[in-house]
């Protein structure tokens, strides 16, 4: 996939996130926040995982009924540890703008002060907003990558706690791809409030 095609992509999920919203917030709203742990996988380098973190927005689901769709709109800081023979240790930070059209599946009350289970699935679209090595703003990586999220959680009372996991499709890396490709899956565990 091509930097051009990912970013149509982008594009059509975000219009599809945007043009939904206002319907979608009838069916809820709220915010989400949390630690995720990534890892970068590679031939070449050896990756170790740093804790970073999730926050957003979210919006529909149909808390109501058994089956909805769920935009998102969140920051993820993808953190890891990079080693390799000759070429020492380094931290490295990704900060992407991620958009995930979830299909949500409700089970449990639908009252929305009662207690339910939901699973989620469907893609993620990422944007790169920044990456850097030991602190220093880098370009090595590609603008964009685009996963594959499986999760499910408990909502009580408006109150949520969700685990997610997050399988990135696409190469990541621009720099040195001759040599490997670089790869990104990460783990969230979310805590969230309903506002509505």
């Amino acid at each position: 996939m091509t930097l051009v095609s990912l970013l149509r992509a982008i594009s059509v999920a975000a219009l599809i996130v945007i043009g939904s919203a206002a319907s979608a917030a009838a069916q809820g709203i709220g915010l989400t926040f949390g630690p995720t742990f990534s890892t970068f996988s590679n031939d070449v380098l050896d990756f170790d995982s740093r804790v970073g973190f999730q926050g957003g927005l979210f919006f529909g689901g149909n808390r109501d009924g058994v089956l909805g769709v769920q935009g998102e709109l969140n920051w993820i800081r993808k953190q890891t540890t990079a080693s390799a023979i000759g070429l020492g240790i380094a931290d490295i930070s990704v900060d992407y703008l991620q958009i995930p059209v979830l299909l949500r599946l409700n089970a449990g009350t639908r009252n929305t002060s009662g207690f339910a289970l939901y699973g989620l699935v469907g893609p993620a679209f990422e944007v790169k907003v920044a990456d850097e090595i030991e602190g220093v703003t880098n370009d090595w990586l590609e603008g964009g990558d685009v996963g594959l999220v499986f999760g499910g959680g408990i909502e009580v009372a408006r109150l949520l706690v969700e685990g997610r996991y997050e399988k990135g499709l696409r190469r990541i890396n621009n720099n040195f791809s001759d040599i490997s490709d670089i790869k990104s899956q990460s783990f969230t565990i979310l805590f969230g409030i309903r506002i509505r």
